[in-house]
Protein backbone atom coordinates (compact mmCIF):
# COMPACT_ATOMS: atom_id res chain seq x y z
CA UNK A 1 0.00 0.00 0.00
CA UNK A 2 0.86 3.22 -0.48
CA UNK A 3 -0.66 6.66 0.64
CA UNK A 4 -1.97 9.15 -2.45
CA UNK A 5 0.56 11.81 -1.36
CA UNK A 6 3.20 9.18 -2.15
CA UNK A 7 1.88 9.06 -5.34
CA UNK A 8 2.48 12.24 -5.75
CA UNK A 9 6.02 12.18 -4.65
CA UNK A 10 8.13 13.15 -7.38
CA UNK A 11 7.06 15.26 -10.81
CA UNK A 12 3.44 13.74 -11.57
CA UNK A 13 4.21 11.79 -14.81
CA UNK A 14 2.06 12.57 -17.05
CA UNK A 15 1.63 11.47 -21.09
CA UNK A 16 -0.36 9.01 -23.07
CA UNK A 17 0.92 5.58 -21.88
CA UNK A 18 2.75 3.39 -25.20
CA UNK A 19 2.59 -0.12 -24.75
CA UNK A 20 4.23 -2.40 -27.60
CA UNK A 21 3.16 -5.72 -27.98
CA UNK A 22 3.31 -8.93 -26.47
CA UNK A 23 6.74 -10.91 -28.20
CA UNK A 24 9.13 -13.52 -27.76
CA UNK A 25 12.29 -13.23 -26.05
CA UNK A 26 14.42 -13.00 -22.75
CA UNK A 27 13.19 -10.16 -21.76
CA UNK A 28 9.48 -10.14 -23.15
CA UNK A 29 5.98 -12.14 -22.80
CA UNK A 30 5.01 -14.79 -25.33
CA UNK A 31 1.50 -14.21 -26.31
CA UNK A 32 -0.70 -16.79 -25.84
CA UNK A 33 -2.50 -18.30 -29.27
CA UNK A 34 -5.88 -17.57 -30.14
CA UNK A 35 -8.40 -19.32 -27.83
CA UNK A 36 -10.11 -21.28 -30.58
CA UNK A 37 -10.72 -24.55 -29.14
CA UNK A 38 -12.83 -25.43 -25.77
CA UNK A 39 -9.64 -27.51 -24.38
CA UNK A 40 -7.65 -24.40 -24.53
CA UNK A 41 -7.64 -23.21 -20.73
CA UNK A 42 -8.51 -19.78 -19.86
CA UNK A 43 -8.18 -19.35 -16.14
CA UNK A 44 -8.07 -20.72 -12.94
CA UNK A 45 -11.24 -21.46 -10.47
CA UNK A 46 -9.34 -19.66 -7.84
CA UNK A 47 -9.35 -16.53 -10.05
CA UNK A 48 -12.78 -16.92 -11.33
CA UNK A 49 -13.74 -16.93 -7.53
CA UNK A 50 -11.60 -13.77 -6.69
CA UNK A 51 -13.40 -12.19 -9.63
CA UNK A 52 -17.02 -12.74 -9.17
CA UNK A 53 -16.37 -10.77 -5.46
CA UNK A 54 -14.64 -7.83 -7.77
CA UNK A 55 -17.90 -8.13 -9.94
CA UNK A 56 -20.28 -8.20 -7.24
CA UNK A 57 -18.93 -5.31 -5.59
CA UNK A 58 -18.47 -3.22 -9.17
CA UNK A 59 -22.14 -3.83 -8.96
CA UNK A 60 -22.62 -2.31 -5.74
CA UNK A 61 -20.56 0.41 -6.64
CA UNK A 62 -22.92 0.83 -9.52
CA UNK A 63 -25.66 1.02 -7.69
CA UNK A 64 -27.42 -1.66 -9.43
CA UNK A 65 -31.13 -1.39 -8.58
CA UNK A 66 -33.71 -2.03 -11.97
CA UNK A 67 -36.72 -2.73 -10.34
CA UNK A 68 -39.09 -0.24 -10.59
CA UNK A 69 -36.54 2.04 -13.01
CA UNK A 70 -38.65 4.51 -15.27
CA UNK A 71 -35.85 5.89 -16.57
CA UNK A 72 -32.31 6.03 -16.12
CA UNK A 73 -29.44 7.78 -17.84
CA UNK A 74 -25.97 7.60 -16.57
CA UNK A 75 -25.17 10.80 -18.97
CA UNK A 76 -21.84 9.09 -20.11
CA UNK A 77 -21.14 11.08 -23.30
CA UNK A 78 -25.08 9.51 -23.90
CA UNK A 79 -27.95 10.97 -23.43
CA UNK A 80 -29.83 7.46 -23.86
CA UNK A 81 -32.06 5.61 -21.36
CA UNK A 82 -30.92 3.06 -19.60
CA UNK A 83 -34.39 1.08 -18.54
CA UNK A 84 -35.75 0.02 -21.91
CA UNK A 85 -38.25 2.80 -21.07
CA UNK A 86 -37.29 4.56 -24.87
CA UNK A 87 -36.85 8.12 -23.08
CA UNK A 88 -33.65 9.64 -24.39
CA UNK A 89 -33.32 13.11 -23.31
CA UNK A 90 -32.33 16.13 -25.92
CA UNK A 91 -29.70 17.99 -24.42
CA UNK A 92 -29.77 21.84 -24.84
CA UNK A 93 -26.98 24.26 -25.91
CA UNK A 94 -25.58 25.14 -22.66
CA UNK A 95 -24.55 21.56 -21.79
CA UNK A 96 -20.75 19.73 -22.66
CA UNK A 97 -20.08 16.23 -21.96
CA UNK A 98 -17.02 16.03 -19.28
CA UNK A 99 -15.07 13.31 -17.04
CA UNK A 100 -15.06 14.65 -14.42
CA UNK A 101 -15.91 11.47 -12.92
CA UNK A 102 -15.00 7.74 -14.43
CA UNK A 103 -17.16 7.06 -17.12
CA UNK A 104 -18.18 10.47 -17.78
CA UNK A 105 -20.73 13.43 -17.19
CA UNK A 106 -22.93 16.35 -18.33
CA UNK A 107 -22.00 19.60 -17.30
CA UNK A 108 -24.23 22.63 -17.40
CA UNK A 109 -23.11 26.16 -17.54
CA UNK A 110 -26.07 28.02 -16.08
CA UNK A 111 -27.64 29.76 -19.23
CA UNK A 112 -30.93 29.24 -20.94
CA UNK A 113 -29.56 26.21 -22.67
CA UNK A 114 -28.52 24.48 -19.45
CA UNK A 115 -31.02 21.35 -19.74
CA UNK A 116 -31.18 17.66 -21.05
CA UNK A 117 -35.38 17.43 -20.98
CA UNK A 118 -37.43 14.45 -22.28
CA UNK A 119 -41.19 13.65 -22.08
CA UNK A 120 -42.24 13.05 -18.77
CA UNK A 121 -41.15 9.19 -17.56
CA UNK A 122 -43.00 9.36 -13.71
CA UNK A 123 -46.69 8.79 -12.79
CA UNK A 124 -46.30 11.51 -10.31
CA UNK A 125 -49.75 10.36 -8.71
CA UNK A 126 -48.31 7.04 -7.17
CA UNK A 127 -45.34 6.87 -5.05
CA UNK A 128 -42.10 7.38 -6.69
CA UNK A 129 -37.90 8.05 -6.58
CA UNK A 130 -35.76 10.11 -8.21
CA UNK A 131 -31.85 10.39 -7.76
CA UNK A 132 -28.77 11.72 -9.14
CA UNK A 133 -24.86 12.88 -8.77
CA UNK A 134 -24.60 16.40 -8.42
CA UNK A 135 -22.07 18.50 -8.24
CA UNK A 136 -21.77 22.47 -8.08
CA UNK A 137 -19.51 24.20 -10.30
CA UNK A 138 -15.73 25.23 -8.30
CA UNK A 139 -13.79 28.28 -9.08
CA UNK A 140 -11.48 26.29 -11.16
CA UNK A 141 -14.71 24.93 -13.56
CA UNK A 142 -14.26 26.29 -17.35
CA UNK A 143 -17.91 28.10 -16.56
CA UNK A 144 -16.65 29.64 -13.62
CA UNK A 145 -18.19 28.83 -10.02
CA UNK A 146 -22.16 28.61 -8.83
CA UNK A 147 -22.87 30.78 -6.90
CA UNK A 148 -24.54 29.89 -3.53
CA UNK A 149 -27.07 32.68 -3.61
CA UNK A 150 -28.72 31.49 -6.60
CA UNK A 151 -31.22 28.42 -6.70
CA UNK A 152 -30.23 25.30 -8.85
CA UNK A 153 -32.28 22.19 -9.99
CA UNK A 154 -30.95 19.07 -10.82
CA UNK A 155 -34.24 16.79 -11.54
CA UNK A 156 -37.74 18.23 -12.13
CA UNK A 157 -40.97 16.95 -13.95
CA UNK A 158 -42.98 19.40 -15.01
CA UNK A 159 -46.68 20.64 -15.22
CA UNK A 160 -48.17 23.45 -17.03
CA UNK A 161 -47.24 26.16 -13.95
CA UNK A 162 -44.75 24.43 -12.19
CA UNK A 163 -42.65 21.49 -11.23
CA UNK A 164 -44.64 18.65 -9.41
CA UNK A 165 -41.11 18.05 -7.67
CA UNK A 166 -37.38 19.40 -7.59
CA UNK A 167 -34.39 17.30 -6.60
CA UNK A 168 -31.96 21.01 -6.02
CA UNK A 169 -29.89 23.08 -4.31
CA UNK A 170 -31.89 25.73 -2.06
CA UNK A 171 -30.41 29.27 -1.72
CA UNK A 172 -32.90 30.02 1.04
CA UNK A 173 -31.86 27.20 2.87
CA UNK A 174 -27.99 26.86 1.88
CA UNK A 175 -28.20 23.02 1.59
CA UNK A 176 -29.91 20.35 -0.87
CA UNK A 177 -33.83 19.76 -0.98
CA UNK A 178 -36.73 17.85 -2.69
CA UNK A 179 -39.64 19.51 -2.83
CA UNK A 180 -42.92 18.88 -4.40
CA UNK A 181 -45.34 21.87 -5.58
CA UNK A 182 -49.13 22.01 -5.31
CA UNK A 183 -50.60 22.21 -9.05
CA UNK A 184 -51.48 26.11 -8.67
CA UNK A 185 -48.15 26.75 -7.39
CA UNK A 186 -49.94 27.92 -3.80
CA UNK A 187 -48.31 25.24 -1.45
CA UNK A 188 -44.94 24.15 -1.38
CA UNK A 189 -43.46 21.35 0.86
CA UNK A 190 -39.68 20.82 1.06
CA UNK A 191 -37.39 18.13 3.01
CA UNK A 192 -34.36 19.68 3.53
CA UNK A 193 -30.62 18.28 4.08
CA UNK A 194 -28.70 19.01 7.09
CA UNK A 195 -25.36 18.64 5.58
CA UNK A 196 -22.99 21.70 3.83
CA UNK A 197 -22.73 21.90 0.11
CA UNK A 198 -19.68 22.32 -0.67
CA UNK A 199 -18.59 23.65 -4.72
CA UNK A 200 -16.84 21.14 -6.62
CA UNK A 201 -17.68 18.02 -4.47
CA UNK A 202 -19.90 15.42 -6.03
CA UNK A 203 -23.02 14.45 -3.87
CA UNK A 204 -25.46 11.66 -4.57
CA UNK A 205 -29.33 12.89 -3.82
CA UNK A 206 -32.08 10.81 -3.63
CA UNK A 207 -35.62 12.22 -3.00
CA UNK A 208 -38.77 10.20 -2.10
CA UNK A 209 -42.51 10.43 -2.11
CA UNK A 210 -44.49 7.79 -0.47
CA UNK A 211 -47.49 9.12 -0.89
CA UNK A 212 -47.63 10.92 2.56
CA UNK A 213 -44.52 12.03 3.18
CA UNK A 214 -41.54 13.22 1.50
CA UNK A 215 -37.64 11.99 2.29
CA UNK A 216 -34.41 13.36 0.92
CA UNK A 217 -30.76 11.33 1.06
CA UNK A 218 -27.68 12.47 0.88
CA UNK A 219 -25.46 10.40 -0.12
CA UNK A 220 -27.52 7.35 1.05
CA UNK A 221 -28.17 8.65 4.29
CA UNK A 222 -31.65 10.27 5.20
CA UNK A 223 -31.35 13.72 6.10
CA UNK A 224 -35.05 15.19 5.87
CA UNK A 225 -38.61 14.16 5.69
CA UNK A 226 -41.85 16.36 5.92
CA UNK A 227 -45.56 15.29 5.24
CA UNK A 228 -46.72 15.77 1.80
CA UNK A 229 -50.18 14.15 0.48
CA UNK A 230 -49.98 16.29 -2.36
CA UNK A 231 -50.62 14.73 -6.19
CA UNK A 232 -51.45 15.71 -9.06
CA UNK A 233 -49.91 14.24 -12.18
CA UNK A 234 -46.90 16.32 -13.96
CA UNK A 235 -47.32 15.49 -17.76
CA UNK A 236 -45.66 18.46 -19.50
CA UNK A 237 -41.90 17.01 -19.31
CA UNK A 238 -38.96 15.28 -17.30
CA UNK A 239 -35.67 17.58 -17.41
CA UNK A 240 -32.58 17.58 -15.90
CA UNK A 241 -30.75 20.84 -15.31
CA UNK A 242 -33.91 23.26 -15.05
CA UNK A 243 -36.99 24.17 -13.58
CA UNK A 244 -40.58 25.26 -14.21
CA UNK A 245 -42.34 27.98 -12.47
CA UNK A 246 -45.20 30.23 -13.82
CA UNK A 247 -45.11 28.48 -17.07
CA UNK A 248 -41.36 29.52 -18.17
CA UNK A 249 -38.38 27.64 -16.78
CA UNK A 250 -36.28 28.57 -13.98
CA UNK A 251 -33.05 27.72 -11.68
CA UNK A 252 -31.04 26.69 -14.23
CA UNK A 253 -27.94 24.05 -12.97
CA UNK A 254 -24.46 25.38 -12.85
CA UNK A 255 -22.06 22.22 -12.30
CA UNK A 256 -22.59 18.56 -13.53
CA UNK A 257 -24.54 16.09 -13.14
CA UNK A 258 -24.58 12.11 -13.76
CA UNK A 259 -26.46 8.90 -13.47
CA UNK A 260 -29.99 10.70 -13.00
CA UNK A 261 -32.53 7.73 -12.45
CA UNK A 262 -36.59 8.11 -12.00
CA UNK A 263 -38.02 5.03 -9.83
CA UNK A 264 -41.89 4.74 -10.18
CA UNK A 265 -42.22 3.43 -6.77
CA UNK A 266 -40.54 4.32 -3.14
CA UNK A 267 -37.28 3.11 -2.42
CA UNK A 268 -36.35 2.21 1.04
CA UNK A 269 -34.07 3.07 3.07
CA UNK A 270 -31.62 -0.03 1.83
CA UNK A 271 -32.23 0.27 -1.18
CA UNK A 272 -30.93 4.04 -1.64
CA UNK A 273 -28.28 2.71 0.18
CA UNK A 274 -27.51 1.06 -2.48
CA UNK A 275 -28.00 3.12 -5.81
CA UNK A 276 -25.97 6.12 -4.04
CA UNK A 277 -22.80 3.71 -3.50
CA UNK A 278 -22.79 3.70 0.30
CA UNK A 279 -23.57 -0.22 0.81
CA UNK A 280 -20.56 -0.31 -1.83
CA UNK A 281 -18.58 1.88 0.94
CA UNK A 282 -20.04 -0.31 4.16
CA UNK A 283 -19.24 -3.78 2.36
CA UNK A 284 -15.84 -3.33 0.41
CA UNK A 285 -13.24 -2.59 2.94
CA UNK A 286 -9.60 -2.21 3.81
CA UNK A 287 -9.47 -3.34 6.63
CA UNK A 288 -7.20 -2.63 9.77
CA UNK A 289 -6.79 -3.44 12.62
CA UNK A 290 -9.70 -6.06 12.49
CA UNK A 291 -10.73 -9.57 11.52
CA UNK A 292 -11.21 -10.24 8.49
CA UNK A 293 -14.47 -10.61 6.67
CA UNK A 294 -15.24 -12.04 3.08
CA UNK A 295 -18.39 -13.24 1.68
CA UNK A 296 -19.26 -14.54 -1.33
CA UNK A 297 -23.20 -13.78 -0.66
CA UNK A 298 -26.38 -14.94 -3.13
CA UNK A 299 -26.76 -13.39 -6.61
CA UNK A 300 -30.39 -11.83 -5.83
CA UNK A 301 -29.34 -10.03 -2.69
CA UNK A 302 -25.84 -7.91 -3.58
CA UNK A 303 -25.40 -6.20 -0.18
CA UNK A 304 -25.06 -9.82 1.11
CA UNK A 305 -21.38 -9.82 -0.66
CA UNK A 306 -19.24 -8.79 1.56
CA UNK A 307 -14.91 -8.25 1.11
CA UNK A 308 -13.63 -6.59 4.56
CA UNK A 309 -9.93 -7.57 4.53
CA UNK A 310 -6.13 -6.64 3.66
CA UNK A 311 -4.48 -7.64 0.50
CA UNK A 312 -3.17 -10.80 2.07
CA UNK A 313 -6.65 -11.61 4.02
CA UNK A 314 -8.29 -11.28 0.75
CA UNK A 315 -6.25 -13.60 -1.28
CA UNK A 316 -5.97 -16.01 2.13
CA UNK A 317 -9.80 -16.20 1.94
CA UNK A 318 -10.05 -16.81 -2.04
CA UNK A 319 -8.19 -19.41 -1.76
CA UNK A 320 -9.57 -20.72 1.60
CA UNK A 321 -13.55 -20.26 -0.48
CA UNK A 322 -11.72 -22.15 -3.41
CA UNK A 323 -9.93 -25.39 -2.59
CA UNK A 324 -10.21 -27.66 0.01
CA UNK A 325 -6.21 -28.04 0.73
CA UNK A 326 -6.58 -24.43 1.77
CA UNK A 327 -7.07 -24.86 5.19
CA UNK A 328 -5.72 -22.97 8.57
CA UNK A 329 -3.74 -25.92 9.32
CA UNK A 330 -2.08 -26.09 5.90
CA UNK A 331 -1.27 -22.15 6.37
CA UNK A 332 -0.04 -22.91 9.81
CA UNK A 333 2.29 -25.58 8.63
CA UNK A 334 3.70 -23.93 6.19
CA UNK A 335 3.06 -20.09 6.83
CA UNK A 336 2.74 -20.18 10.71
CA UNK A 337 -0.35 -18.36 10.61
CA UNK A 338 -3.93 -18.99 9.30
CA UNK A 339 -3.77 -15.51 7.29
CA UNK A 340 0.00 -14.70 6.62
CA UNK A 341 0.97 -11.56 5.66
CA UNK A 342 2.36 -10.44 2.54
CA UNK A 343 5.86 -10.58 3.72
CA UNK A 344 5.16 -14.08 4.81
CA UNK A 345 3.95 -14.83 1.32
CA UNK A 346 7.17 -12.93 -0.20
CA UNK A 347 9.69 -15.09 2.31
CA UNK A 348 8.16 -18.40 1.68
CA UNK A 349 7.78 -18.12 -2.43
CA UNK A 350 11.48 -17.08 -2.43
CA UNK A 351 12.33 -19.55 -0.28
CA UNK A 352 10.57 -22.10 -1.51
CA UNK A 353 8.83 -22.91 1.94
CA UNK A 354 5.32 -22.50 1.05
CA UNK A 355 4.77 -26.17 1.16
CA UNK A 356 3.27 -28.20 -2.48
CA UNK A 357 0.60 -26.29 -3.30
CA UNK A 358 2.60 -22.97 -4.60
CA UNK A 359 5.40 -23.21 -7.04
CA UNK A 360 7.79 -20.31 -7.49
CA UNK A 361 7.31 -18.30 -10.82
CA UNK A 362 11.20 -16.62 -11.27
CA UNK A 363 10.26 -14.48 -14.53
CA UNK A 364 7.87 -12.23 -14.95
CA UNK A 365 6.88 -12.90 -18.56
CA UNK A 366 6.60 -16.22 -17.20
CA UNK A 367 3.61 -15.02 -15.03
CA UNK A 368 -0.45 -16.91 -15.83
CA UNK A 369 -3.64 -15.41 -14.86
CA UNK A 370 -4.28 -16.52 -11.23
CA UNK A 371 -0.37 -16.41 -10.51
CA UNK A 372 0.20 -14.59 -6.77
CA UNK A 373 3.31 -11.98 -6.78
CA UNK A 374 4.50 -10.31 -3.26
CA UNK A 375 6.07 -7.61 -2.50
CA UNK A 376 8.07 -7.37 0.74
CA UNK A 377 8.30 -3.67 1.89
CA UNK A 378 11.13 -4.42 4.22
CA UNK A 379 10.15 -2.92 7.41
CA UNK A 380 9.63 0.76 5.75
CA UNK A 381 5.97 1.03 6.08
CA UNK A 382 4.80 0.63 9.97
CA UNK A 383 1.46 -0.68 8.96
CA UNK A 384 1.71 -3.00 6.31
CA UNK A 385 4.41 -5.33 5.78
CA UNK A 386 4.02 -5.61 1.54
CA UNK A 387 1.30 -6.40 -0.94
CA UNK A 388 0.19 -9.08 -2.56
CA UNK A 389 -2.03 -9.47 -6.26
CA UNK A 390 -3.24 -11.92 -8.18
CA UNK A 391 -2.78 -11.47 -11.84
CA UNK A 392 -4.93 -11.28 -14.02
CA UNK A 393 -2.82 -10.80 -17.22
CA UNK A 394 0.23 -9.43 -18.91
CA UNK A 395 -0.87 -6.13 -20.71
CA UNK A 396 1.98 -5.79 -22.27
CA UNK A 397 5.30 -3.97 -22.23
CA UNK A 398 5.28 0.19 -21.31
CA UNK A 399 8.09 2.13 -22.43
CA UNK A 400 6.54 5.79 -22.14
CA UNK A 401 8.06 6.79 -18.98
CA UNK A 402 9.87 5.54 -15.88
CA UNK A 403 12.17 3.10 -18.06
CA UNK A 404 15.51 1.99 -17.46
CA UNK A 405 18.50 0.63 -18.79
CA UNK A 406 19.05 -2.91 -19.47
CA UNK A 407 15.53 -4.09 -17.74
CA UNK A 408 11.75 -4.31 -19.36
CA UNK A 409 8.65 -2.36 -17.84
CA UNK A 410 5.61 -4.32 -17.83
CA UNK A 411 2.10 -3.59 -17.24
CA UNK A 412 0.30 -6.27 -15.68
CA UNK A 413 -3.50 -6.13 -14.63
CA UNK A 414 -3.84 -7.37 -11.02
CA UNK A 415 -7.38 -8.33 -8.51
CA UNK A 416 -6.22 -6.94 -5.15
CA UNK A 417 -7.55 -5.51 -2.24
CA UNK A 418 -6.36 -1.48 -1.41
CA UNK A 419 -6.93 1.77 0.54
CA UNK A 420 -5.39 3.47 -2.52
CA UNK A 421 -6.26 2.83 -6.11
CA UNK A 422 -3.92 2.32 -8.43
CA UNK A 423 -3.04 5.50 -10.86
CA UNK A 424 -4.26 8.73 -10.89
CA UNK A 425 -7.33 10.01 -12.30
CA UNK A 426 -6.83 12.42 -14.91
CA UNK A 427 -3.63 11.90 -15.94
CA UNK A 428 -3.55 10.58 -19.91
CA UNK A 429 -1.16 7.51 -19.14
CA UNK A 430 -3.57 6.35 -16.77
CA UNK A 431 -6.55 5.74 -19.03
CA UNK A 432 -4.74 2.33 -20.60
CA UNK A 433 -4.14 1.35 -17.07
CA UNK A 434 -7.71 1.77 -15.03
CA UNK A 435 -8.48 0.91 -12.04
CA UNK A 436 -12.04 -0.79 -10.99
CA UNK A 437 -12.38 1.52 -7.40
CA UNK A 438 -10.94 4.93 -8.91
CA UNK A 439 -14.23 7.37 -9.46
CA UNK A 440 -12.26 10.68 -9.44
CA UNK A 441 -9.42 13.23 -8.60
CA UNK A 442 -10.81 13.24 -5.24
CA UNK A 443 -12.61 10.43 -3.36
CA UNK A 444 -12.83 6.65 -4.47
CA UNK A 445 -13.64 3.07 -3.08
CA UNK A 446 -11.43 1.25 -1.36
CA UNK A 447 -11.11 -2.52 -1.11
CA UNK A 448 -11.27 -5.50 -3.93
CA UNK A 449 -10.62 -4.27 -7.28
CA UNK A 450 -9.12 -4.45 -10.35
CA UNK A 451 -6.12 -2.23 -11.28
CA UNK A 452 -2.82 -2.43 -13.12
CA UNK A 453 1.12 -2.71 -11.35
CA UNK A 454 3.90 -2.29 -13.34
CA UNK A 455 6.79 -5.11 -12.84
CA UNK A 456 10.36 -4.84 -14.31
CA UNK A 457 12.25 -7.52 -15.43
CA UNK A 458 15.94 -8.14 -16.21
CA UNK A 459 16.77 -8.26 -19.97
CA UNK A 460 19.72 -11.26 -18.87
CA UNK A 461 17.21 -13.06 -16.89
CA UNK A 462 13.91 -12.00 -17.18
CA UNK A 463 13.21 -11.91 -13.76
CA UNK A 464 11.87 -9.59 -11.38
CA UNK A 465 13.88 -6.86 -10.91
CA UNK A 466 11.81 -3.45 -9.59
CA UNK A 467 8.13 -2.64 -9.34
CA UNK A 468 6.15 0.69 -9.65
CA UNK A 469 2.45 0.90 -7.78
CA UNK A 470 0.98 2.54 -11.22
CA UNK A 471 1.90 4.02 -14.18
CA UNK A 472 1.49 7.32 -12.53
CA UNK A 473 3.81 6.14 -9.82
CA UNK A 474 7.09 8.65 -9.51
CA UNK A 475 8.93 5.69 -7.56
CA UNK A 476 9.89 2.56 -8.83
CA UNK A 477 11.29 0.14 -5.89
CA UNK A 478 14.70 -2.14 -6.41
CA UNK A 479 14.81 -5.70 -5.18
CA UNK A 480 17.22 -4.68 -2.59
CA UNK A 481 14.19 -1.77 -1.28
CA UNK A 482 11.69 -4.39 -1.27
CA UNK A 483 11.87 -7.40 -2.43
CA UNK A 484 9.50 -9.24 -4.73
CA UNK A 485 8.57 -12.86 -5.15
CA UNK A 486 5.80 -14.55 -7.05
CA UNK A 487 3.86 -18.17 -7.16
CA UNK A 488 1.70 -20.14 -8.87
CA UNK A 489 -1.01 -22.37 -7.19
CA UNK A 490 -0.92 -25.99 -8.26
Amino acid sequence: MVSRRGLLSGAALVGAGAVTGVLGGAGTAVADAPLDTPFTPVGVPHLAEAERMVHYQRLLAAGHLTHGLAGHWPLDRSGADRSGREHPVTLGTGTSWTTLRAGGDLSFDGTSGAYAATASVLDTTAPFTVSAWVRLAHPDDPQGPADLANMYTAVSQDGTSCSRFLLQYDDTAGTWAFKVRSADQSVKISALATSAVTLGRWTHLTGVWDGTRVHLYVDGVLEGSADATLSWAATQGFNIGRARWDGGYVNRFKGAVDDVRAYGRALSADEVSVISGRTAGLNNVYLMNARSTVTWGTPDDLASWIARARCSSFLTWVLKHTYGWATDAYFTQYFQDTIPEAADYRQAFTNGTAGPRFQRVRRVTDLQPGDLVSVDYNGQDPENTGHIVMVRQIKGVHTANMTYTGETQYAVEVIDCTSDPHGMYGKASYAPYPDTRMVDDVSNFEGVGIGHMMFYADNTTGEFCRYRWSVNSGQAYTLDQRPISAARIL
